[in-house]
């Protein structure tokens, strides 16, 4: 269950969101006519890739995104992205800030967002 702020001052809500919730609702703002983001991944740093994506001018974040996982010298891994690696950056994004990033910070079974970090 995640509980949202509505400012770093504000009180509580008094609703509990689940994260499939969040998913949901985030999933109805997804166009296909707004074309398709293009992500290059490397594994080896993906954070940087997926900032760098996000930070083109060209990136609209209702768009569908599709995912190019590359080696470290560029090289791309050949899976054509019909879902499958998508999901799998997705979630190694999720993984990676819940455990490695600055972002989230405090004890793993009660995490809360760091406003001190810049991205």
């Amino acid at each position: 269950m995640i509980y949202v702020f509505l400012c770093p001052r504000c009180e509580l809500l008094d609703t509990e969101i689940s994260v499939g919730d969040i998913i949901t609702e985030l999933s109805t703002t997804i166009n296909r006519c707004n074309g398709i983001t293009k992500f290059n991944i490397c594994r080896a740093n993906l954070w940087d890739g997926a900032r760098r994506a996000v930070l083109r001018k060209t990136f609209v974040p209702e768009s569908v995104i599709s995912v190019k996982f590359t080696d470290d010298i560029g090289q791309a891994e050949g899976a054509v992205d019909e879902g499958g690696p998508r999901r799998e950056f997705l979630q190694l994004a999720v993984d990676y800030l819940m455990n490695d990033s600055p972002v989230f910070v405090g004890p793993a079974e009660s995490r809360h967002l760091s406003y001190l970090h810049d991205g």
